[in-house]
């Protein structure tokens, strides 16, 4: 099994601590392949908005040396495992300039069919408030990529550190954790595929049209001759 891990902070604080719990309990289950990324440090340029992605193909991205190796890797995992602290009630900046990057692979733009079978899993921890809008953030993306399955584990601490935490609310964490990771790998190794999000077949289905009259002076006609290649006009990816 291979997973890909987006850690979203280059600290290696309390989110790093509960993805690593994670990540150690389902190796306990099978082999496991795991592919670390962080942020910002393998992709370290902000997102410009030139659009050259959606208008040239994202081999010509001005910072394609980050983002080509990481969406080999994506397309290849199993499954996707994402995190990101909370700042200021919200994902990291480099978690949301990741995401500016790879908005191409919309299924709405240019979907990977990868994607449509893959699981991914999102984990987030403050202090405070505020995971469930940060990983609300990265899941409305992932679905958006047409991934099948989309999890998520939030903990607020209520400390500044994981080994603050009193014994009590620590060890109920960590059993969280666990039974989550099992649960998660089970999922993946198991190869179920789900209906599709009701939000990606609408989508799919309204974009469709849209992209089926687009000509070679579109801006996006780049879309129309993916979904050409796909067969998409014709006959349901999922």
């Amino acid at each position: 099994m291979k997973i890909v891990i987006i850690n979203g902070s280059p600290r290696k604080g309390n989110t790093y601590k509960a993805t690593k719990l994670f990540a150690d309990e389902m190796k306990r289950y099978g082999d496991i392949e795991f592919t670390e990324f962080y942020l910002p440090k393998d992709l370290p340029e902000f997102c410009m908005g030139c659009m050259s992605c959606f208008e040239n193909g994202e081999q010509t991205c001005p910072h394609s040396e980050y983002t080509l190796p990481i969406l080999e890797s994506l397309l290849i995992a199993d499954a996707i495992i994402f995190t990101t602290p909370v700042y200021v009630l919200q994902s990291s900046g480099a978690v949301k300039s990741f995401l500016d990057h790879f908005g191409f692979m919309f299924i709405v733009h240019r979907a990977r069919p990868e994607m449509f079978s893959k699981k991914a899993y999102i984990i987030s921890t403050t202090a405070g408030a505020g995971t469930k809008q940060a990983m609300k953030t990265i899941s409305t993306s992932l679905k958006y990529w047409g991934v099948n399955r989309v999890y998520s584990l939030g903990f607020p601490l209520h400390e500044t550190s994981w080994d603050k935490m009193k014994p009590k609310r620590m060890e109920k964490f960590e059993r969280k954790i666990q039974n989550s990771a099992k649960r998660f790998y089970r999922e993946v190794s198991s190869g179920k595929k789900h209906a599709p999000y009701l939000m990606t077949r609408l989508m799919f289905y309204f974009i469709r049209t849209l992209i089926k009259g687009y000509d070679n002076t579109n801006s996006l006609a780049l879309d129309k001759k993916y979904w050409e290649e796909q067969n998409w006009f014709s006959k349901n990816p999922f």
